[in-house]
This record gives structure tokens, C-alpha cells and sequence, in this order.
């Protein structure tokens, strides 16, 4: 296997880790350990590790190498501020220029999702978080703004993080099936004002969710690993 496909191997491998949260917050990575568990190089687990701070999920931190970035109340209040206006914008414009191509393939994501979600295991079926994350891009997709839509990427990976780390079975009160079917009927009746509002409390319900969930709790994990990562450092 080539060093570029071992680098793109341990990247794509590591990023679903630590979007699922199976590493700390400010928990260190250790090179040596992983390019042991991965059978690669060294320099390929650096590589993949490098382009994981590039997308803000790993650290590198001057005496500890690289760690799993931090989170923080402040900091997820902050990113679903900035989503909420970047979203919305790119799903202005999506309705404003969008095809009849582009609705034909949200109507299909939509489909697909909505199937999925009146399945029994509902947003735990494996199939949810893909077709969620389709869905949501797709709605976008008719934005001709290239910048928009990286910003816009980068963020819902964070969000993500967020997501997956905190809200397994915190949603119980929410119907997110008839949260989906106002947003994609809005954007279909090209009502992008109305649109535009029900995307945005969409969002902040889950960020609500989120923080009502136990944020806290994660904020403690990741005091508590900084500290025992600071105690082996000074006793190693």
C-alpha cells in the first residue's frame, strides 16, 4: 500500500474516533501506539494527525504532542451561532438558483431519510447519520458559493463531534422527522424566509439538546485528562 493510501487509511479511521468521541477531549495521542495499532509508519500516523488539526480535531500542544481538541458550552454556543447564519445563507441561495435536478435529488435523500427514521431503530439504524448528513448538504447544494459551502462543511463536521459525542437518546421529546419534513416542504414551496426559520430552530434545538444533555460532564472528563496528562508529564 502506497504511504499516501496509509496516511488517508489512518486519517479517515481516526476522524470517525474521535467524531464518535472514543478519545477524551485534551486526551494525548500517542504516534508511537497508533502507528503500532494501524501497522503503519510513523511518519504516515503524523501526517494523518496533521491534516486532523487542519480540520480543528486534533491539537498540537508545545510538550504533549498532539491531542483531541478541546469542547466547552462557550465553544458549541458559539459554532451554532456561526452555522445557523452560514446555513441559512447557502440555503437561501439554494432555493433562489436551485434546479429542477436539485430538488429531485433532495426529494430523494428526503425519501431515503424518511424511511430510515420510521424504521425501528429510528436514528440509531446505520444507515441515519449518512443519510442525515446527505440530507442536510443536499440542501444546500445549489449554492454557487464554493467558500460557503467549505465553511459550511468544516463546521457541520464540528457540530457533528457535538452530536454524536452527547445526544444518543436525549431527543426523545423532539419529532426530528416533522422538523425535516417542514424544512425540505418549505424549500420545495421555494419559501426561503420560511425555510430559512425552520433550519435555524432546527439547529438550535439540537444545540439545546446538546447543553441540557450533560455538556458538563465532558467539560469534567477533559479537566480531568489534562490533569493527569500534566501529572505523567512532569513525573515521566
Amino acid at each position: 500500500m502506497a504511504a499516501a493510501s496509509r496516511t488517508a487509511q489512518v486519517y479517515e479511521s481516526l476522524k470517525e474516533e474521535l467524531l464518535n468521541g472514543r478519545h477524551a477531549p485534551r486526551s494525548k495521542l500517542a504516534i508511537d501506539a497508533l502507528a503500532m495499532r494501524f501497522s503503519v509508519s510513523v511518519g504516515a500516523v503524523r501526517e494523518a494527525l496533521s491534516r486532523l488539526t487542519s480540520d480543528r480535531l486534533v491539537e498540537a500542544v508545545p510538550q504533549r504532542g498532539f491531542v483531541v481538541a478541546a469542547v466547552s458550552r462557550a465553544d458549541l454556543i458559539d459554532l451554532t451561532g456561526v452555522r445557523i447564519e452560514i446555513e441559512t445563507r447557502c440555503l437561501r441561495q439554494s432555493i433562489e438558483r436551485g434546479s429542477v435536478a436539485w430538488e429531485g435529488r433532495l426529494i430523494s435523500t428526503w425519501h431515503q431519510l424518511s424511511h430510515v427514521a420510521a424504521s425501528p431503530l429510528g436514528r440509531m439504524h446505520p444507515d441515519w447519520a449518512r443519510l442525515h448528513a446527505q440530507f442536510h448538504d443536499d440542501l444546500v447544494s445549489a449554492c454557487e458559493s464554493p467558500w460557503w459551502l467549505r465553511l459550511r462543511e468544516s463546521l457541520y463536521m464540528q457540530a457533528e463531534r457535538y452530536r454524536r459525542m452527547i445526544l444518543p437518546g436525549a431527543q426523545a421529546r423532539r419529532d426530528i422527522h416533522a422538523e425535516h419534513r417542514q424544512i425540505v416542504e418549505s424549500t420545495l414551496a421555494r419559501d426561503a424566509d420560511r425555510a430559512v426559520a425552520a433550519l435555524a430552530e432546527h439547529m438550535q434545538k439540537t444545540t439545546d439538546d446538546l447543553l441540557e444533555a450533560g455538556l458538563g460532564g465532558l467539560e469534567q472528563q477533559e479537566a480531568r485528562t489534562t490533569a493527569r496528562e500534566e501529572h505523567h508529564g512532569k513525573n515521566g
